[in-house]
């Protein structure tokens, strides 16, 4: 049974309202539920109810949405776990990122490719890069990202074994994207507007196959026995998804 240790990240839940915090033995929470001397939980278990406080151990989606901080439109959960399955990032995998964001993105792929595999991410604005290098570090798990400030012009040695774009502009570095992933490989890009996905499929005319265009909404429901019904608020629109793959023509 894993057990609470001190400096440990731990998720308390009051009446619905949750926070993630990193907890030191000789501090305290102080909430509307009253206070939690985070000394009285080193060595019990995580899943308990201590007063009116639930304590969970986190999971990526409690550090992704509560721990990150976000300065970009971060890519939310329910989009990043299916992009890291749409391309089928696995133990060992080497995926490339433009366009790191916040970082939220790069963190799930981290995690999708364990410490075997490779992220290897690049962010153009400084702000942004020094954000998402605090997130990943603070978070990251495995040291299995790399983290370039730089506009992303091609990578030595490249031969990802997929990838990923999120920045205004998709297409205008696909070509290179295109070259530093195998044959086959699967690339991922979000798009905010409608009119990018045009703009997007004309880019993939060529030297691309599979291509699939696709949103994803998750409405979510209220869980009192008495009336169960959707919550009053969702989150819908976040943005499109395109995936499509590396294909080349070989004659005969």
């Amino acid at each position: 049974m894993k057990t609470i240790e001190d400096n440990q990240l731990i998720l308390l839940i009051w009446r619905g309202r949750k926070y993630l915090k990193r907890i030191a033995a000789d501090q305290s929470f102080h909430g509307k539920g009253g206070m939690l001397r985070y000394g009285d939980l080193i060595g019990k278990p995580y899943g308990i109810r201590i007063g009116d406080y639930d304590i969970f151990e986190p999971t990526i989606e409690d550090i992704v949405m509560l721990g990150l901080k976000r300065e970009t439109q971060i890519v939310f959960p329910k989009e990043s776990f299916f992009i890291a399955f749409r391309l089928s990032l696995r133990k060992g995998s080497r995926v490339l990122e433009v366009g790191t964001g916040s970082g939220a993105n790069t963190y799930i792929m981290s995690h999708a490719v364990g410490p075997e595999g490779l992220v290897v991410s690049f962010e153009q604005e400084e702000r942004h890069f020094r954000n998402a290098k605090r997130n990943i570090e603070r978070f990251g798990e495995w040291g299995n990202v790399e983290l370039h400030n730089e506009e992303f012009a091609g990578y030595a040695g490249g031969d990802f074994d997929a990838a990923f774009i999120d920045v205004r502009e998709p297409w205008t570095v696909l070509e290179k994207v295109r070259d530093a992933v195998k044959g086959s490989a699967p690339i991922g890009m979000i798009v905010p507007t409608a009119n990018q996905i045009s703009d997007a499929l004309r880019a993939l005319e060529e030297g691309f196959g599979d291509t699939e265009v696709l949103e994803i909404l998750i409405r979510k429901y209220k869980t009192v026995a008495e009336r169960v019904r959707p919550t009053d608020r969702m989150i819908a629109h976040t943005g499109y998804l395109i995936f499509t793959r590396k294909l080349d023509t070989v004659d005969g």
